[in-house]
């Protein structure tokens, strides 16, 4: 073990059939994320799995995701820790849930439920009086309802826009209105891979106290925990590289 990486997982090591790269033919694309009945959902190209196959041999690979925890198990990738649901929870070394980060994120988004089902129901109705396929809802981890999800149904993402911005023209102060792709995350102030990212920093520093700590994500919202890092790496497509690069 040379490094630490944190590293995000959708658009960074993998992504949809529609996001693949053109000139890489499909027969040499691997599937990696599948569906909970087994149909292959994203796949990586033959430079992302030489990447992987990289980071696995040659650092601690932590997964950083906004999958769910059952997504995230759905992904044929190694790791043992990890951070998926946006932060909301935990994996410790023995892919058991972190207990304590569990009890601090069940105390905090006790207080933001009916918020949260608000948000699903203001989106909901306004998709309803538009004529437009798009479905809302609030994601649960277990029972515990972590923030408000917006997807148009035919991967339209300017209508999808359209309906969250006419239904939800502010969010409370803290928020973060979270768009990547087909998907609307609005999530309360607590909730942010830059949380638990804190939170497990402390632990894998003085476990590998000389080795260096790598962030790599795509998205805006991969930027906070990135920072926590010493060095950050990011996919050159993406909408992480093309805020910093259009900036400049």
């Amino acid at each position: 073990m040379r490094a630490i990486t944190l590293v995000d997982l959708d658009d960074t090591l993998f992504q949809t059939l529609r996001k693949c790269p053109a000139d890489v033919p499909h027969d040499r694309l691997t599937p990696l994320g599948f569906a909970a009945d087994g149909a292959p959902l994203s796949y990586a190209t033959p430079r992302q799995m030489q990447f992987i196959q990289w980071l696995a041999e040659t650092s601690h690979m932590v997964p950083v995701t906004a999958r769910s925890l059952d997504a995230l198990r759905r992904a044929h990738i190694p790791f043992k820790a990890a951070v998926c649901a946006h932060g909301g929870v935990v994996l410790d070394e023995n892919s058991e849930v972190d207990i304590i980060w569990a009890a601090i994120i069940a105390e905090k988004a006790a207080r933001h439920a009916t918020e949260l089902a608000a948000l699903s129901d203001a989106i909901a109705m306004e998709a309803q009086a538009r004529s437009i396929a798009i479905r809302a809802r609030v994601l649960m981890e277990g029972d515990l309802p972590l923030y408000t999800l917006a997807k148009h149904a035919d991967a339209d993402h300017a209508a999808l826009f359209a309906v969250v911005d006419a239904a939800v023209p502010a969010l409370p102060p803290g928020w973060t209105d979270h768009r990547n792709g087909n998907n609307v995350a609005l999530m309360p102030p607590y909730l942010g891979k830059e949380h638990a990212v804190a939170h497990i920093l402390p632990a894998l520093r003085a476990q590998y106290p000389d080795a260096p700590v790598i962030g790599i994500g795509d998205s805006l919202t991969d930027a906070p925990f990135m920072s926590l890092c010493d060095y950050a790496m990011m996919p050159p497509r993406s909408q992480l590289a093309g805020a910093m690069f259009h900036a400049h």
